[in-house]
């Protein structure tokens, strides 16, 4: 898939709330830094990136971060890697021997999941800090969540909410 992006678009800042920005970070990021995958294995190496602005810094690690939390299979972050190295969905296919509508359903539901996770953390964050939400603990995850019906079930027996988040349920 190629991207044709001019100057104007490299210099703004991204939000990784949409499909197609998560698409575009990923699919370009090897025109950015060139060092990106580094022995140790860090993901982002702002020493040998190129000419970035603060912002689209701050975004990819932020899309790092994201990644993290979505707990995917170390063949889904294979699939990344390889389009943030700026394979072609024909040479995935071929070095992930697997079908190439697959490898293109593979990454939509990647980039969907990076926006889902994405849009959690935020409404977390959103909920907690700026709304002052109460938090209620997962007895699953351990996470501690706002205390509403978009992170927890409401058991009307006992009239009050589940134990355990939507997400482990």
């Amino acid at each position: 898939m190629a991207y044709n992006i001019n100057k104007e678009i490299e210099y703004k800042p991204f939000i990784i709330s949409d499909i197609n920005v998560v698409e575009l970070l990923i699919s370009l990021r090897y025109k950015y830094d060139e060092n990106m995958f580094l022995e140790n294995g860090s993901m982002f190496y702002i020493t040998g990136a190129k000419a970035l602005n603060q912002e689209l810094v701050a975004t990819y690690v932020s899309l790092d971060e994201t990644i993290k939390k979505c707990n995917f299979s170390d063949k889904q972050l294979k699939l990344i890697k390889l389009v943030e190295q700026g394979y072609t969905h024909r040479e995935i296919e071929q070095i992930l021997k697997i079908d190439n509508s697959n490898v293109t359903k593979s990454l939509k539901t990647i980039y969907k999941t990076i926006v889902d996770i994405n849009l959690r953390e935020w409404r977390k964050s959103t909920y907690t800090n700026t709304l002052g939400i109460k938090t209620k603990q997962c007895s699953k995850c351990k996470e501690n969540l706002p205390a509403t019906n978009e992170f927890f079930s409401f058991d009307k027996t006992n009239n009050r909410f589940k134990a355990s988040c939507k997400k482990c349920r």
